[in-house]
């Protein structure tokens, strides 16, 4: 474990001893409003409320931490080397581990979370991540696609467009949605002015159409409160045709990979280089060689005028599509979807609309977004009542359920958390429909559109929740509060453990104890119906075995449906 691991152990140990002491010595504290509201708030800015944490936001305020986390410091991505996509022979063990599976970054992201002090860019990357997508499924190397999260990762609480533009030049996206090598179709008879080395075939339009379609504006007109635009005959209005899908095609043509890398000679002595953006393809005269240069007609009836160079043509259409009213909302709302609520009112997004439009050529654009969202009146407050809210809140996504209860508990952990199979029990964050990284499409795990079963509410995370994954949560939590995820070399070095020690001073009161755990795992929001229930649980456990009582109520919280979605 590293010295930073063994820092963050040691102030959490002792912070938790003092909330606990605490807690068991004011049982109805003055001020348990405002730590109901700073639990809600950890909830939905990190990777998990501590007991550390809300200590700390009980000292300086919801803007002041906000402001720290603005410049909290990164813990990049490790670096990785390069490698050809066929695996040499020789590269076998730990080498082709690490260099030829997703261990290295996923386990980075696990620590990261748990461990890492900028919480809040850390989640607003992993929302970023899901709604501008690559994965695995066409990234076959852990150093391609550390390019695309790295980049995803410092531009967090950035401007928009400039991501955007980013995303689109980035060699990883360039591969998975086939932009890389895209080349403009050869005119009958051939005319070198617009394509000068071009193909029989149209230019591929797989990432003219999710740039459209998922990154950006969505498939239909919005208002800016997030609710469609309506013609004379109440239909919605789409926003793009297939017209204009084939012009966005032909502007992203004529992108290859900058020139290649160096590598060992027994590797060929050159890898492609996903590690820079792609560049303009030129020939031997300098010309661009791929590129369409034939006019086009873009977004809201924008006109791309030909014969301009490539690059020009690209600015010009990503501010087409940053700058159309439609990504305001359409952008928003899914990021209040990731952090707060999968069902926000038209009035909450209409007024996170309004502050991305209003910095839209700002620099902390992003930022300043995420900061309006956690401090809009909807997200703030002890809690929601559910009689007059029902649909508020979202259901916690597997990733979020396995860091929030390990950062609740204090965990020791090497962060092999994605694919874990203990016993015969699969109960990694893969194993509950959330390979990290290797999302199944372009979509993401779930489409935001995605609803509650049986229901008429949003509720994207339950497209990966079912009978199977809800118990592998529950195996998860078991395994986790009743013994740990132990070491297996070489793959899980230390494994991880959660401490319990300083809640056993608590069992002696089951009152007590619930409260506690109520506090800090649902911000105060548990039921009557709930509390009454884990009561009786605890009781029936002899007051002589302390451990097992702390470990009773913590599992019935943690597995309740109260603390599965999150409100």
């Amino acid at each position: 474990m590293n010295s930073h691991t063994l820092r963050f152990g040691l102030i959490a140990w002792m912070t938790t001893c003092l909330l606990l002491c605490w807690s068991a010595i004011n049982p109805a504290p003055s001020n348990a409003q405002s730590t109901g509201n700073i639990v809600r708030f950890l909830e939905q800015a990190t990777f998990g409320p501590t007991p550390l944490l809300i200590v700390r936001l009980e000292q300086i305020g919801l803007e002041g931490f906000l402001e720290e986390q603005r410049t909290a410091p990164m813990t990049d991505y490790p670096d990785l080397e390069f490698w050809p996509q066929t695996r040499p022979a020789s590269c076998t063990g730990d080498c082709q581990r690490d260099n030829y599976t997703y261990y290295q970054l996923q386990r980075h992201f696990f620590s990261n979370a748990l461990y890492g002090e900028d919480q809040l860019r850390q989640r607003i990357a992993f929302a970023l991540g899901q709604i501008l997508v690559s994965s695995r499924s066409d990234v076959p190397l852990p150093s391609w696609m550390r390019t695309y999260q790295q980049l995803l990762y410092k531009s967090a609480f950035g401007n928009f467009r400039q991501l955007l533009y980013d995303v689109t030049v980035n060699a990883t996206m360039g591969r998975f949605l086939d932009m890389l090598n895209n080349r403009c179709q050869t005119r009958t008879p051939p005319d070198a002015n617009i394509c000068r080395n071009g193909l029989n075939s149209q230019p591929n339009e797989n990432y003219a159409r999710e740039i459209l379609q998922l990154f950006s504006i969505g498939t239909f007109m919005l208002n800016q409160d997030g609710t469609r635009q309506l013609d004379g005959s109440g239909n919605p209005i789409p926003t793009y045709d297939q017209e204009i899908v084939e012009e966005f095609s032909r502007v992203f043509t004529g992108w290859i990979l900058a020139p290649a890398l160096s590598a060992s000679s027994s590797v060929g002595g050159t890898v492609p280089n996903y590690r820079d953006p792609m560049r303009v393809r030129l020939d031997s005269q300098g010309r661009e060689d791929y590129h369409d240069k034939a006019p086009k007609k873009l977004l809201m009836g924008f006109q791309l005028a030909g014969g301009q160079s490539q690059t020009v043509e690209l600015g010009a259409a990503i501010d087409n599509i940053a700058f159309h009213p439609n990504v305001a909302p359409f952008i928003g709302k899914q990021l209040i979807q990731h952090l707060v609520t999968s069902n926000p009112s038209p009035a909450y997004v209409g007024r996170i609309a309004a502050v991305f439009t209003a910095n839209a050529n700002s620099p902390t654009q992003l930022f300043n977004v995420v900061r309006a969202i956690l401090l809009d009146p909807e997200a703030r407050g002890d809690f929601i009542d559910t009689a007059t809210q029902p649909a508020f809140g979202k259901l916690r996504e597997p990733v979020q359920f396995i860091t929030n209860l390990l950062r609740a508990f204090n965990a020791t952990s090497d962060g092999v958390l994605n694919s874990l199979n203990i016993g015969g029990s699969a109960i990694g964050s893969a194993e509950m429909s959330q390979d990290v990284f290797n999302a199944p499409s372009v979509f993401s795990f779930y489409p935001p559109t995605a609803r509650v079963p049986g229901e008429n509410a949003l509720g994207p995370q339950f497209a990966v929740f079912s009978s199977l994954t809800s118990l592998r949560r529950a195996n998860f939590a078991n395994r986790i509060i009743f013994s740990n995820i132990p070491a297996a070399a070489p793959n899980r070095p230390t494994g991880t453990s959660i401490d319990l020690s300083f809640w056993d001073p608590l069992a002696s009161n089951p009152e007590r104890l619930i409260e506690a755990l109520n506090q800090l795992l649902l911000h105060g929001a548990m039921s009557g119906e709930m509390r009454e229930s884990v009561r009786v649980a605890v009781e029936s456990v002899p007051v002589s075995n302390p451990r097992l009582r702390v470990r009773t109520a913590a599992y019935l919280v943690a597995t309740s449906s109260q603390y599965q979605v999150q409100r």
